[in-house]
């Protein structure tokens, strides 16, 4: 049973339409912001509601930040360093003085004013000493904007003499702080003057939170007219880029989940809770886009909150990032009063994730402002987008299927053409397989330094993938560099791509049955070396997967190679198969073409990251090495979500042109044997027969075109 529970507070909107209205450059809105105090992200009518949320729903929110402000009292504020040019834990003390000021806001105790008055001075100084030295703050606005909240919510308890002063002073150091550009000032070291296509949540991200804790206070009422002005306007250009960021069914800025989610949203966040508390203006139907990064967090989701490790994703646990559920509650909560169909699915979302691990939001008061909660006594599997099971994230270019969204399920991605390649690498037509533990994974770790990550961990060998390897090709490197213990060297030719741009997804089908996919990846290899490289995947739901292979080269004597990745050394079931157990599941693959094919493990001790005929090792230093607090986070080479054996298949005879025609099944450790296959191949076409539980597929491969196949599906 579900239910949600709504908070009524007395909240005043202008009505949606008048917003809709509102463009850029047109400032209407301004005559509505409120002129009294708080205004930013709640007002005096919102406390009743937050202080029933910091005893009931979001108590350890409440008991968090009193936990830290009662420690910083007992021991006292020190600022260490704060010249340096890495500002380190200093950069963070916005949140403290925000915690200070909220706790003042909810409980009324004298100690938690005073502490706050004091410490927001004392931040306010350490701002100044930093930019009168040239030096950046941090690279997270998040913790600036965090104190400007303070001196909004402190602003009735501030005499008039403190208004002036500590307002005058956070003004004039904030702006210093914010207002940069050609013929204003020069970038600051290590300054992040990200824009609204990136996360959007440095310098260029204050001005509008500057207008709107000073505009009408007179200290400078024209520039905050043209702070607000110029935040309005990145913030509808953020908008608009995200929306069509995310396409028809959702995504995020990045194809690696913890790269592309940790700190993107809270510039919506902080957008709409601002409009909300200083002008009365609900904006949330213009953000709706932003149920794309639920579903998108929803697809990923993988039992235990993993996800499927592609990209630049690290490898050490594949959980993902722990800020996850804390976004996925916040976005729910927004969104829900214009999308009230979602009810069922986000209620059922939040109750698979568990809180295990769960990290609270940077901006650590934002869940007290919340004005509905999610609560199911049961987690209940409650799926999005009618029940479909594949989903095509056009943005990064990944279809992602699943057989459900339990434990025992099964979870497949699928990497085609991507619109946005940051954090992405040479892994077109790359697959992973989740069934009972990762059966066919993405390899590597993300050391930095250390060549591991561009000579291995980014390139076409760490994938499941097929390469062509053409002598005396030189690859582009990827990004990363050798540690100082490593001798550079030239970039290994393990036969693979040398860019992802340029697939193209040929089919994308699904029915009850099965989903197909088919994908050109020829345009990302060399095009002296490859005339086609075009891989069509079949899953046949709920634990079957067929994968056909078109490859041509330009020569011969170029060697084709099939890869998959395993956990644990995968043993020979026969000639033609393999098997592989691990994290309590199992794969059987059987290679049905080429019809003499060598098999080779390539893995073990020493070989986990074989390539060009060397392993690229993941650095590893004990702790006395100088390097060690640099990878103490990285998985070791005998970590088993790093990959530890692949196997690779190639043809016997050499030709220019061989088809790959792989079935798998995944289940648990009791599976015992494929289903028995019947491949015949003609001129014309590949057709692969099989018995798999009631039903007979007949599985036909065209081969007088670049892709298609007709799958037939009857009752035994």
């Amino acid at each position: 049973m579900k239910r949600l529970t709504a908070l009524l507070v007395s909240l005043l909107f202008i009505s949606t339409a008048a917003f809709a209205q509102l463009k850029a450059n047109d400032y209407e809105w301004m005559s509505a912001i409120r002129t009294d105090h708080p205004r930013m992200f709640f007002t005096a009518e919102d406390v009743p509601m937050m202080k029933n949320n910091s005893l009931l729903f979001d108590a350890a929110t409440f008991n968090g930040m009193q936990r830290r402000i009662e420690r910083l009292i007992k021991k006292g504020v020190v600022f260490k360093n704060e010249l340096k040019e890495n500002n380190g834990a200093n950069a963070s003390i916005g949140y403290r003085v925000a915690d200070a000021a909220m706790l003042w806001t909810l409980t009324k105790s004298p100690k938690y004013l005073d502490f706050a008055k004091m410490l927001l001075e004392r931040v306010i100084t350490h701002y100044e000493l930093r930019i009168n030295n040239n030096l950046d703050i941090s690279g997270q606005g998040l913790t600036i904007i965090s104190t400007l909240c303070a001196y909004d919510w402190l602003y009735n308890d501030l005499s008039a003499e403190e208004r002036t002063e500590l307002g005058k002073r956070l003004y004039e150091v904030s702006y210093k702080i914010a207002w940069h550009g050609k013929d204003v000032r020069a970038k600051r070291p290590r300054e992040n003057t990200g824009d609204y296509r990136g996360t959007f949540n440095g310098t260029p991200v204050l001005p509008w939170y500057i207008g709107l804790t000073f505009y009408g206070e007179g200290i400078n009422d024209e520039a905050c007219q043209q702070m607000l002005r110029n935040g309005y306007d990145q913030h509808q250009k953020l908008s608009a880029h995200r929306a069509r960021m995310l396409g028809k069914n959702g995504g995020l800025n990045s194809g690696t989940v913890g790269n592309g989610f940790d700190n993107y949203p809270y510039a919506e966040y902080n957008l709409i809770y601002t409009f909300r508390s200083a002008m009365g203006i609900d904006i949330t139907p213009q953000m709706s886009y932003m149920l794309g990064y639920v579903r998108y967090l929803d697809w990923m989701r993988l039992p235990d909150n993993r996800e499927f490790g592609i990209g630049d994703s690290n490898h050490s646990d594949n959980k993902l990032p722990r800020t996850t559920l804390p976004h996925i509650k916040e976005m729910a909560n927004l969104l829900v009063e214009n999308n009230p169909d979602k009810v069922d699915w986000l209620t059922g979302l939040i109750a698979r994730y568990n809180d295990n691990g769960a990290r609270p939001s940077t901006m650590h008061f934002l869940p007290l402002l919340h004005r509905y909660h999610f609560e199911s006594e049961e987690a209940e599997s409650v799926a999005d987008a009618n029940n479909k099971q594949s989903m095509h994230f056009t943005n990064v270019g990944q279809i992602v299927m699943r057989s459900g969204v339990g434990d025992k399920d099964t979870y497949a991605v699928f990497l085609t053409d991507r619109k946005d390649r940051s954090r992405q690498h040479f892994d077109i037509n790359h697959f992973i397989i989740y069934k009972n533990g990762y059966r066919a994974l993405d390899s590597g770790a993300r050391p930095s330094p250390g060549l591991h990550t561009p000579y291995y961990y980014c390139r076409t060998v760490a994938h499941n993938c097929v390469t062509i390897t053409m002598p005396g090709e030189k690859l582009p490197k990827g990004w990363g560099k050798a540690t100082p213990d490593e001798e550079n060297a030239p970039t290994p030719n393990d036969g693979g791509q040398r860019t992802n741009r340029g697939a193209k997804l040929l089919a994308h089908k699904e029915n009850a049955d099965y989903v197909y996919i088919a994908s050109d990846a020829t345009n990302c290899y060399h095009s002296n070396k490859a005339e086609k490289v075009v891989r069509e995947f079949v899953w046949i739901k709920p634990d079957i997967f067929v994968i056909y292979d078109r490859v041509e080269s330009d020569a011969a004597e170029y060697t084709k190679r099939w890869l998959y990745h395993t956990v644990s050394e995968p043993q020979m079931n026969g000639k033609a198969e393999f098997s592989e157990v691990s994290q309590g599941g199992k794969s059987i693959c059987r290679t049905l073409l080429p019809k003499k094919a060598v098999v080779e493990f390539i893995g073990g001790e020493g070989k986990q990251f074989w390539s060009d005929g060397k392993n690229w090792a993941i650095p590893e230093y004990k702790k006395e090495h100088p390097m060690y607090k640099r990878y103490r986070g990285t998985p070791r080479n005998n970590h088993p979500l790093v990959g530890q054996w692949r196997v690779e298949i190639s043809p016997k005879k050499a030709a220019k042109a061989d088809n790959f025609l792989h079935i798998i099944q995944v289940g648990d450790e009791s599976l015992k044997a494929l289903p028995q296959t019947d491949c015949k191949e003609s001129k014309e076409a590949v057709t692969l027969n099989f018995d798999y539980a009631d039903k007979h597929y007949s599985i036909s491969f065209d081969k007088t075109r670049k892709s298609g196949c007709s799958i037939k599906v009857t009752k035994r």
